[in-house]
């Protein structure tokens, strides 16, 4: 008890201190306490951010290797003419050059079962021996059996001796399904893969990216167009490791996050714990999605076309978002008197890692959307920008009636540079165009590029605003005819312009842009390089020209057109040798409509395809009755020489007429000759197997090249009525009829003379040597009925006018 009383003042004098100690003790605990949650969360959010644009980089990533993709596939749609072997190589390399996580790029055409002989015999002479359409059997391939369609590897950036070549991938299960999925939805498909020329020490974490290709100008709206106008497709094979390892370094990874992506959630994945990264950017042992997922971490999803591949995210161990808790530590030695100034330290922290962690996104989300309205050729605003732009401006246009132009500029004879000169020359005269029209504006207006070689702007309020656009038009047109400098070549193109002016045109954004448009169509029209300002007799011809449209789709539906017949004669005999079947519509209003009034509307709208059927079957059957030693002609458009099925049909309309081959004779212009020249002539060869006469319409009109005549097998030249009109006028016209008919003699072919209307005429061409003879002179187009056959024929003795 003595001790006890000498102990109960020291405790009553020391009670403050104690119970300091025991607050300090405290506080102390409980500000640790709240230190360590605090550094949870702010290591969690920061960690979640540099995860988060880990993702993002790696997707740019990958999306930038999916368009250098696309940009293979724009090669083979851009053309009408087949793209080379070479051709392929050169642009995949250049496309690829320092891109080490592609391993392998192909393309894989659509062959049916008469088209693979062709195909392998192509492959071969291309240098790839012993090429063969094969399918997988096992581990190994064998000749492929017969098919009605294959998707064989014919183009590939492998040597010319892998095994790959020739490879069908329709018959490869999973790899047919993902041609499949991409031709029906018309997207790029993707799937976990592995190889089947497998590269050094492969495993199952190669990605297989399917893109289609169809048919220039087709439909694809639907899945059965797509199904219908599949040319083939382009597939690219990563090593995705690699791939993102190298994006990784490309773009500075942060060391302090541990990037894991694991495969696409698919019914062969038993159970997590089993399924390990496809990649992982951790230095330890590959762990499990189960394992990653029951500690810290981020979840997100790569995705590589149609598929997502999913990414886990973790702190890399010992690194600067591993939450160690120094400070709640440092909190809990120092104790008692550091607790306000830690509480006043963890209000500020914490307010200043949200202020950072927003000021972050933000920044992100600026500068994803500044990426998205922005054109990456030429650095100039986009479509997206463009009519959000548009929508900005009508709004001021409605509260404070400040009037604007727009201007739609489509360059002229750009397409030729692109052909000629490849699209890194077309690339870079783009970029060049763009400086040009940059340098014409004013600081307000928007210049944007559109796409492909089309430009737009917004030329804002003037003191007279038709004037300023036609100034700034003029200007333009100047400015982009002046030659261009690309490397070893001078280039010069030209620009046409359609104007529309708001409030005069429209007061809302399509309005605007479809009356731009139809101004712009007029520039094309009138002869390019020029300007036009819409007026509203230009909606007038749009809608007429849709009412004549229809109608014509109705016409050929209720059967309302007719073919009319013209005789051709002997020149010497004056014999009656045949006839050409010409188009006429009986329209129900309008009464018998010429052909030069729909066969262009015809053509443009494919209606051509039909109708050109119509009159073949019509002419066959009809001359199937007519005299055994009467001809019948009939013309094919170039738009039909672009039909898989053109010689089927041909056929198909002599068998049900009854009319024989060797009385056929199928009339060809010469812009048909100007494209797909290999397969034009393989296609004529195969008329002349069967007996077709082919004859070269309107000689001496188009580009008339001597090596047609000579490359492509005709029978007979028809000059063109224009040298018939001025022969007894102009000597060079009668010195240019000469030539043709020598030059026809020399390669063994015949020379008819259309449009001869006068007996002079006749008279001086049967003096010069032609064949046949062709025009009023000697009757004009009459419906069958009206033609006899057993009256011989007289010539007019007035001119035919």
């Amino acid at each position: 008890m003595t001790g006890w009383w000498r102990a109960a003042p020291l405790l009553g004098l020391y009670r403050p201190a104690l119970v300091a100690v025991g607050v300090g003790l405290l506080f102390s605990v409980v500000g640790a306490a709240a230190v360590a949650r605090w550094e949870d969360r702010v290591n969690r959010i920061e960690f979640e951010n540099a995860a988060e644009t880990e993702a993002i980089v790696m997707q740019n990533g990958m999306n930038e290797y999916i368009s250098r993709l696309v940009a293979l596939r724009t090669l083979f749609e851009s053309t009408n003419q087949e793209i080379t072997r070479s051709e392929f190589e050169t642009f995949s390399a250049r496309l690829f050059e320092r891109h080490p996580g592609m391993l392998r790029i192909a393309w894989l055409p659509r062959v049916n079962r008469k088209e693979r002989a062709e195909y392998e015999a192509a492959a071969i002479t291309d240098g790839v021996s012993g090429y063969r359409i094969k399918s997988l059997e096992g581990d190994g391939f064998a000749v492929a059996p017969q098919s009605d369609e294959y998707f064989p590897v014919f183009y590939s950036t492998q040597p010319k001796t892998s095994s790959v070549y020739g490879m069908d991938y329709a018959t490869v299960p999973e790899r047919r399904a993902v041609l499949e999925r991409a031709r029906d939805n018309d997207r790029i498909a993707a799937i976990r893969t592995r190889l089947f020329e497998p590269k050094e020490g492969s495993r199952l974490s190669d990605v297989l990216v399917a893109i289609p290709v169809y048919a220039k100008g087709t439909s694809r709206e639907e899945i059965a167009d797509r199904r219908r106008n599949l040319a083939g497709f382009v597939v690219g094979i990563f090593d995705l490791p690699l791939l993102i390892q190298s994006i990784r370094v490309t773009t500075g990874a942060s060391p302090a996050v541990s990037m894991n992506v694991y495969p696409p959630f698919t019914a062969r994945i038993v159970s997590l714990e089993e399924t390990l990264p496809d990649y992982s950017s951790a230095a330890t042992p590959l762990r499990s999605i189960r394992d990653v997922v029951q500690a810290v971490h981020w979840s997100g999803s790569l995705k590589i076309g149609d598929t997502d591949w999913q990414v886990r995210a973790v702190p890399t161990a010992g690194g600067p978002l591993a939450t160690t808790y120094d400070r709640a530590g440092a909190v809990l030695i120092v104790g008692m008197l550091l607790t306000l100034s830690l509480s006043t330290y963890l209000m500020l922290a914490s307010r200043n890692s949200r202020r950072l962690s927003l000021a972050n996104r933000r920044g992100l989300e600026l500068a994803q959307t500044e990426l998205a309205q922005t054109d990456i050729l030429t650095g100039l605003p986009n479509r997206a920008f463009f009519l959000s732009r548009l929508d900005e401006m009508n709004s001021q246009l409605s509260m404070r009636g400040l009037p604007f132009s727009i201007l739609m500029l489509d360059l002229d004879r750009f397409k030729n540079v692109n052909d000629s000169l490849g699209h890194a020359a077309g690339d870079a005269l783009l970029r060049q165009v763009a400086q040009r029209l940059k340098s014409a504006m004013r600081a307000n207006d928007v210049l944007a590029r559109l796409g492909g070689d089309e430009f737009a702007i917004i030329q804002e309020a003037g003191e007279d605003q038709r004037a300023c656009s036609t100034e700034l038009a003029a200007r333009i047109a100047k400015l982009v005819s002046e030659p261009f400098l690309l490397p070893g070549h001078r280039v010069e193109i030209g620009t046409s312009i359609g104007i529309a002016i708001a409030p005069d045109h429209g007061g809302d954004q399509e309005q605007l842009l479809k009356k731009a448009d139809l101004a712009l169509y007029r520039s094309k029209s009138a002869g390019r390089n020029c300007f036009t300002i819409y007026d509203e007799a230009m909606s007038a011809e749009l809608e007429a020209r849709n009412t004549l449209e229809g109608d014509l789709r109705d016409a050929i539906a209720r059967c309302q057109l007719e073919v009319h017949y013209q005789p051709f004669v002997d020149a010497l005999s004056g014999a009656r040798r045949g006839f050409e079947a010409l188009v006429r519509w009986r329209h129900p209003t309008r009464g018998l409509i010429p052909p030069d009034q729909f066969i262009s509307l015809a053509e443009e709208t494919g209606l051509i395809v039909p109708l050109g059927e119509f009159v073949l079957r019509r002419a066959c059957a009809d001359a199937a009755g007519w005299p055994s030693d009467l001809m019948i002609a009939v013309n094919l458009s170039p738009i039909q020489f672009k039909e898989a099925e053109l010689f089927e049909m041909i056929c198909a309309a002599l068998a049900d007429s009854g009319l024989p081959p060797q009385r056929l004779e199928i009339e060809i212009t010469e812009s048909v000759l100007l494209e797909r020249a290999v397969e034009n002539h393989a296609f004529m060869e195969r008329l002349k197997s069967i007996g077709i006469e082919l004859a070269l319409d309107d000689f001496g009109t188009g580009y008339s090249s001597l090596s047609y005549l000579t490359a492509f097998p005709f029978d007979k030249i028809k000059i063109d009525k224009s040298f018939i009109r001025n022969l007894t006028d102009q000597p060079r016209s009668s010195a240019i009829v000469s030539a043709i008919v020598t030059l026809a003699r020399g390669l063994d072919m015949s020379v008819t003379a259309e449009g001869v209307e006068t007996r002079e005429e006749f008279e001086r061409l049967r003096a010069l040597g032609i064949n046949f003879a062709q025009g009023y002179l000697f009757g004009r187009p009459q419906p069958i009925e009206r033609i006899l056959f057993d009256a011989p024929v007289k010539p007019s003795r007035r001119d035919a006018a």
